[in-house]
Parts: C-alpha cells; sequence; structure tokens
C-alpha cells in the first residue's frame, strides 16, 4: 500500500515501504532514549517501536525520581503511517538529523509532562549486525548505534521539576525476539569528554553470542571494543545487581576497567502498578522478581574518572553463573 513516506527518493527495494524485508512478527524498527540527572534522584527510559507485520506501533515511559517508580504503556494500530511516531501521550520528531530529537511527553495518570530537546555531544556509534540462530528460529538479526548527549527543557512529575539531564539515544531495526533472549549487558556510560557504549549478549551458560561498543570521545576519536568481561553483585535473595565490574578489551589488547554502582533500578515488568514507593516492600519485592530485566542507573569509574549512565541487564533466559532463573510469566 502507497504512504506518504513513499513520496521520497528512499526505496531499496521494489517493495512500497509499508512491506519490511522479513515476514517475522518480530521485525520492529524502534528507538529508546534514557534520561537522568547526575545526583541519583532521577531516571527515565523511553521509546516507540513499530512492528509493520503486527501492524502496532508500541510506546513506554518508566521514570523514578526519589524512590518512586512511575509506568506507562500504550499502544496503537500501525496503518502504515510510520513517519507518525506517536502513540497515546507520548511523541519524538527528529529536529536534526543525527544531532537532535524532541520528546514530548504526557502521562495524565502520574502527572507527568515534558518538553526536551536531546541535543548530541557525541558522533553516533554503530554496532555490527548481529545476527543470532537458534535450531531453525532467529531470535535477532539487528542494525543498531547508539549516541550520548544532553537534554535541554524540563521534565515535570506533579509539582516537582527536573532538569540539566544528560543521557543516551539508540536506534534499530530488524528481528528481536525478546522472550528467546538469554541474557544481555547494555552499558552506556557517560563521563565529561567521553562515553562508552558496550553490548554483551550471552546464552544461559554464559557463552557469547554477540560483543561490540566503543570509547567515544568528543573529539571524535573511537576505540572499539573486541571483548567484554563482567562481575556482578546481587542484592541478597534477588536478581537485582548491586554494583558491578566490566572489563572491557579493544582491539590492541588493550584493556579497560568500568565499575558501576546502583544508584536507582527501573524494573522492564508487566503488571506493575503505574505507580509505587519502593516503601511498599511487597511491590517491589514483586516489580523485581517479574522483570524481564532491569535498566539500572548507575555512577560509573573508570580510572579517575567518574561519570553517570545506565547499564540494561536483559535476563529473559536467567544466568547460571548467578544463579538467576529464566523468566516465568
Amino acid at each position: 500500500m502507497i504512504g506518504k513516506m513513499d513520496e521520497y527518493l528512499i526505496h531499496q527495494t521494489v517493495a512500497t515501504l509499508d512491506q519490511v524485508a522479513s515476514d517475522d512478527t518480530n521485525w520492529q524498527d524502534r528507538f529508546y532514549f534514557n534520561l537522568h540527572d547526575q545526583e541519583g534522584k532521577f531516571v527515565a527510559i523511553t521509546g516507540l517501536g513499530a512492528f509493520p507485520n503486527r501492524r502496532t506501533v508500541e510506546a513506554y515511559l518508566f521514570a523514578i525520581y526519589d524512590g518512586h517508580h512511575y509506568t506507562y504503556f500504550v499502544n496503537r494500530s500501525l496503518d502504515n503511517d510510520r513517519e507518525e511516531m506517536s502513540a497515546g501521550g507520548l511523541t519524538f520528531s527528529v529536529v536534526e538529523p543525527l544531532k537532535a530529537w524532541r520528546l514530548q511527553i504526557e502521562d495524565k495518570e502520574n502527572a507527568i509532562k515534558a518538553d526536551l530537546e536531546f541535543r548530541a555531544h557525541f558522533q553516533p556509534y554503530q554496532f555490527q549486525p548481529i545476527f543470532w540462530r537458534r535450531g531453525d528460529k532467529v531470535v535477532a538479526h539487528q542494525m543498531h548505534y547508539t549516541q550520548g548527549g544532553a537534554y535541554s527543557g524540563s521534565f515535570r512529575i506533579g509539582d516537582r521539576e527536573v532538569s540539566n539531564l544528560i543521557g543516551l539515544r539508540d536506534r534499530s531495526w530488524g528481528i528481536r525476539s525478546l522472550f528467546d533472549v538469554d541474557v544481555w549487558y547494555w552499558v552506556s556510560a557517560q563521563f565529561p569528554d567521553y562515553f562508552i557504549t558496550a553490548w554483551l549478549w550471552e546464552t544461559r551458560d554464559g557463552q557469547p553470542i554477540s560483543i561490540d561498543g566503543a570509547l567515544v570521545r568528543a573529539s571524535g576519536e573511537v576505540r572499539p571494543f573486541v571483548g567484554m568481561e563482567h562481575q556482578l553483585e546481587l542484592w541478597p535473595g534477588s536478581k537485582r545487581p548491586r554494583s558491578a565490574t566490566y572489563t572491557l578489551t579493544d582491539a590492541e589488547g588493550k584493556k579497560l576497567s568500568l565499575t558501576a554502582s546502583e544508584l536507582s533500578t527501573i524494573c522492564v515488568a508487566l503488571g506493575v502498578p503505574p505507580h509505587f514507593h519502593e516503601s511498599d516492600q511487597e511491590t517491589w519485592r514483586k516489580a523485581q522478581a517479574s522483570s524481564l530485566g532491569f535498566d539500572q542507573f548507575c555512577q560509573f569509574r573508570c580510572g579517575d574518572d567518574v561519570g553517570y549512565g545506565v547499564i540494561e541487564y536483559m535476563l529473559v533466559g536467567g544466568s547460571q553463573r548467578y544463579n538467576i532463573p529464566a523468566f516465568a510469566p
């Protein structure tokens, strides 16, 4: 079916743009933003994905402020309008390609409203395509890039306002069957004049599937990584990390040590209340136990440098090394 985007000179096949390269229902075209302060009180992740073969668009917002957790999910039908990057109260738009995006956020139930502009401080880092097949099932075949920057504007929750935010954005497209993933560790750490982006996929028993990433400096220098090792410390009786050390190896064999200490943790889970406080220990426990994984706001140390950012732990298949069980819906 012909749509508005077919008017532009961007075709790469003889098909119209509503038809993607695969009929896999997990084929998706999506983006993600994390945003946070540098004091440890506020973090949010938000994004949107189009699933052309499902004819749906899904968007989400998770936020934590001073121990309060907020969750907002929304979806809509995809009617050959992938240029409309919005669903419910979440609207995203490109201001300047590869440099700036606008995020308009409204979650009325949680009294959240924001109008932000992400402005890149670093060039994007393009990961090598991930391809992973388990038996006859393609679990992942996707392209991915990340970019560090800062946000102008403010984020309001009720009568509270946060500003001077930094964070990372990501773009990916292709096949990703999330419920067939075992484990991944996705690090985005931002320092004053560089950011570290690294992504390791593993099987449940610790066999590496994909490793890529780099240290990207504001000057434009890029130091790619070819190896990534991890050592996690979990909270007692929980699958949630409290701290981690990562050893990143570059193409010349040089190693870089990155330590991360938890400031707050977003539970990537369905079925949790749209708002709760961590003092509600039963809800907090259930949110952790029912999570597919965690987006963890951390303070990072790399040598003498101190930075902030997010580690995404996707733990669907569990981890034998850390005695983390597989996710059970």
